[in-house]
C-alpha cells in the first residue's frame, strides 16, 4: 500500500508502542489523503467529460455518461464504486467546502466523509453553515458511527421543520441490492421506507412462526427461507420437523413455487458425477458441484456445443458461452443482456453478449461519438481499448464453466495481452468503503449496469431456452 514512500521502508519491529501509534497515525492520514485524490480527480474527469460529451436527442451521448466507465477500467473496480466517488466529489464541491479540505489534508477519512455527506444531504443551506464546523470537530475525535449519531442528533435540533421534507428526500433511495459472497451465499439488503420495511419483518417473521417448535432451523434461517419463499410463490414455510403427519402444523394447501429465474452452465461430466468441477451461476459466479446437481434436479437441459455453430438456437449458445456482459468487470447476466453482432455472418464468433449500459457504448464507439473501441481478437476474446489508450481483454466466461480444459489452457497461455479475469464482484470494501452509499446527484444513478433502464426498443426478450 505504501510501496515507493518512507512508510514503507519503517523498521516496525524496533518502534516502541508510541512509535508504532504514531506510524498508524501517519498511514492513515496518508490513505485518506489518497481516498481524496481519487475522489477529486475521478470528478475532475467527470466534469470534462460533461463539458465536452453531451449530444441530446436519441442515440446521442448523455453527458458525462462514460467517465466511470473509463476510471472502472484504469482501476480495476466496478461502476458503481466510481459513481460512488464522483458523487461524493461533487458534493463536496457543492455545498461541504470545509469537509473537502479536512479531506484532502488527511484529516478526515473517506467513511466520515460520507457521513457527513449523508447527514447534510437535505439539510436548508441557512442550518448547514452552523452545522458542517460542529460534524468536523467530532469527525476528528471519534468514529464513523458516533459521528453519524451527532449528525442525527444535531440535525434534528438545528433543523426541526425540515424532518418530512428530509424524509421525503429519503425516501427516493429505496433500493434493494445484492452482493455476492463466499462459498455460494449472497447478502440480500435493501433500502426501504420504514413502514414498508416494518411490513416485510412482521411477515417474515409471521411465516417463520408457521412451523412447530420441533423445526431445526434459528429464527434467522427462517426468516431467509421465509424471503425467498415470498419470492417463488408459494408463501408459506414448510416445517422440516420431519415427523409428517405427527407435526401439529402441518402442511397446508399453497401455490406450488415457481421454476427459477436462474441459468446455470455446468460441464457434462460434471453433471454426471464423474469430475466436480465449479458450475457458474449467471450473477453470481462459480458455485459448486453439489449444489449445481442439486439445483439440477428440476432443472430443464440445454446442451451447448463447443464446436461453434450457426442457426436458430445461436443465441441461446452465445449467451451460454458468455455468461455475462463483456465489458471488463462487468457482471450482468448474460439472460438479461443484448447480443451484440461484430459482422454479419450469423456465427458465433461474430456475437458477443453485452448489458444495455455496455451495449450502448459500443454502439456509441462504432458510430464514432465516442473515443472507445471494442473489436474481436479472435473468436472468444473482445479487446476493449479505452480513450486514454488502455487495452483490456475479455473472454467468454460461461465456456470457462462449460468447457473446463479452455480455463486451463488460458492460465498456461504465454500471450502478453491477458484476458481480465472477472473474480471481483462487489467493491473492495477497504479500498473503497462505499458499499450502501447513497447517491446525492440524480443524473449519475444509472452509471451502475444493474441500474440502467433499458430502451423499450432494446429490452432483451425472455429466453425460455436459456
Amino acid at each position: 500500500m505504501f510501496e515507493g514512500n518512507d512508510l514503507s521502508a519503517m523498521d516496525f519491529q524496533a518502534m516502541s508502542d508510541e512509535g508504532l501509534i504514531d506510524a498508524l497515525r501517519t498511514a492513515h492520514g496518508t490513505s485518506a489523503a489518497a481516498q481524496a485524490a481519487e475522489v477529486f480527480a475521478v470528478r475532475e474527469l467527470y466534469r470534462r467529460h460533461r463539458a465536452v460529451s453531451a449530444e441530446p436527442g436519441p442515440g446521442g451521448v448523455r453527458a458525462g455518461e462514460f467517465a466511470a466507465s473509463e476510471a472502472a477500467v484504469a482501476l480495476r473496480i466496478d461502476e458503481g464504486s466510481v459513481a460512488a466517488m464522483i458523487d461524493v466529489g461533487l458534493a463536496l464541491e457543492d455545498w461541504l467546502p470545509r469537509t473537502r479540505t479536512e479531506f484532502a489534508a488527511g484529516r478526515i477519512d473517506l467513511a466520515k466523509v460520507r457521513v457527513i455527506i449523508e447527514n447534510t444531504r437535505a439539510v436548508a443551506r441557512d442550518v448547514l453553515a452552523e452545522l458542517e464546523p460542529r460534524l468536523l470537530e467530532t469527525a476528528a475525535r471519534t468514529t464513523p458511527a458516533r459521528l453519524r449519531q451527532a449528525a442525527r442528533r444535531w440535525t434534528a435540533r438545528l433543523d426541526p421543520a425540515g424532518a418530512q421534507r428530509r424524509r421525503e428526500r429519503r425516501q427516493e433511495d429505496r433500493d434493494v441490492r445484492i452482493r455476492a459472497m463466499q462459498d455460494s451465499m449472497a447478502a440480500f439488503d435493501g433500502v426501504l421506507p420504514a413502514p414498508g420495511a416494518q411490513t416485510v419483518a412482521m411477515r417474515l417473521r409471521e411465516m417463520s412462526l408457521q412451523v412447530c417448535a420441533a423445526d431445526p432451523r434459528t429464527m434467522p434461517q427462517r426468516r431467509a427461507d421465509a424471503l425467498v419463499a415470498l419470492a417463488d410463490g408459494s408463501g408459506r414455510l414448510r416445517c422440516l420437523c420431519g415427523r409428517g403427519e405427527r407435526c401439529p402444523k402441518p402442511d397446508v394447501a399453497s401455490d406450488a413455487p415457481r421454476r427459477p429465474l436462474i441459468q446455470i452452465g455446468i460441464p457434462a461430466d460434471t453433471m454426471l458425477g464423474i469430475t466436480e468441477a465449479p458450475a457458474f451461476l449467471a450473477g453470481y459466479g462459480p458455485i459448486d458441484a453439489a449444489l449445481a446437481r442439486l439445483l439440477a434436479e428440476h432443472a430443464r437441459f440445454q446442451v451447448i456445443p463447443e464446436q461453434p455453430d450457426s442457426g436458430a438456437r445461436v443465441d441461446r449458445d452465445v449467451r451460454a458461452m458468455d455468461g455475462m456482459c463483456r465489458f471488463p468487470g462487468c457482471t450482468m447476466p448474460a439472460a438479461e443482456s443484448d447480443i451484440d453482432q461484430h459482422d454479419q455472418s450469423g456465427s458465433r464468433a461474430g456475437m458477443t453478449v453485452l448489458c444495455s449500459r455496455h451495449h450502448r457504448l459500443k454502439v456509441l464507439a462504432d458510430n464514432k461519438k465516442v473515443p472507445w473501441s471494442a473489436t474481436p481478437a479472435d473468436q472468444d476474446r473482445l479487446r476493449w481499448t479505452a480513450p486514454t489508450g488502455e487495452v483490456q481483454v475479455t473472454v467468454r466466461e460461461g465456456a470457462r464453466y462449460l468447457f473446463p480444459h479452455r480455463d486451463i489452457d488460458a492460465l498456461a497461455g504465454t500471450s502478453d495481452e491477458q484476458p481480465e479475469r472477472q473474480t471481483r464482484m462487489f467493491p473492495d470494501e477497504i479500498a473503497y468503503p462505499l458499499r450502501g452509499h447513497v447517491l446525492v446527484h440524480r443524473q449519475l444513478c444509472r452509471i451502475a449496469p444493474e441500474d440502467e433502464i433499458p430502451d423499450e426498443a432494446t429490452t432483451p426478450a425472455a429466453h425460455p431456452a436459456y
